[in-house]
């Protein structure tokens, strides 16, 4: 049969024939390899290379979240020191007034006595 196809058809064609059938068998043979490379690759080995995307995917939430919360603690650490400086300042102010009432209540029968 393809003797006499080779005699009845032209040249050209025959060519093309060709070359549409050797890309075929290469496509087909590549696609086959192909297939074999992603079906060889180890179901443990998949596994591990998913666990270990997924665990530098936590690593990288569990930073950001851990850099935030140290950034929310440094803001309310400088927050309570500004407020127990102010309560400081504070409490010096009253005890500085009770020291001026005691001085001043002090003061007081010494001069009610001597109005007697």
């Amino acid at each position: 049969m393809r003797a006499l196809a080779k005699k009845i058809l032209p040249q050209w064609f025959i060519q093309w024939y060709r070359r549409r059938r050797a890309l075929r068998y290469y496509l087909h043979s590549l696609s086959e390899e192909l297939l074999e490379r992603q079906t060889r690759l180890d179901t443990d080995e998949l596994e591990g290379r998913l666990a270990a995307a997924r665990q530098g995917f936590y690593e990288g939430m569990v930073k950001d979240v851990l850099d935030r919360m140290d950034l929310i603690l440094q803001e309310l650490d400088r927050r309570i020191q500004g407020v127990s400086t102010r309560h400081g300042q504070e409490l010096a102010k009253l005890r500085d007034e009770v020291a001026a009432l005691r001085a001043n209540v002090g003061a007081l029968p010494s001069s009610t006595s001597a109005l007697r």
